[in-house]
């Protein structure tokens, strides 16, 4: 298995009400989104995500958590790679009778992936 651990670098986040911009950080947590395997091994991605105060006084919302665009989606448990790899197989899955024409592999099983692309 390969572990990944990656962490944001910028000092703060905006927040996605009132596009303030903030530096607070309220707390933090670790992410284990899916992902694709790397070279043939199962990947492991540890994402630090970091949660923030909104200082906006006119803004509704006391923290957010910030977000990794192009890696993750908000509340997603996979990876966009991950995502946009179950999102071609889930056709070819969906409301066929008989054998799979595709194998998904280990990284998907035959009832997500026709659940990631609306089927």
């Amino acid at each position: 298995m390969i572990r990944v651990e990656a962490r944001c670098t910028p000092a703060g986040a905006a927040c996605p009400d009132c596009a303030h911009w903030t530096e607070r950080v309220d707390s933090s947590y670790l992410r284990f989104p899916a992902d694709l395997p790397a070279a043939g091994r199962r990947a492991q991605l540890a994402l630090r995500v970091r949660r923030f105060f909104c200082t906006a006084s006119a803004c509704g919302r006391r923290t957010f958590a910030e977000q990794l665009p192009g890696l993750t989606r908000r509340h997603g448990r996979v990876t966009e790679r991950l995502h946009r790899a179950m999102g071609e197989i889930g056709p070819a899955l969906a409301g066929r009778a008989g054998p799979v024409p595709a194998s998904p592999g280990p990284w998907a099983s035959r009832p997500a992936a026709p659940r990631c692309c609306g089927v």
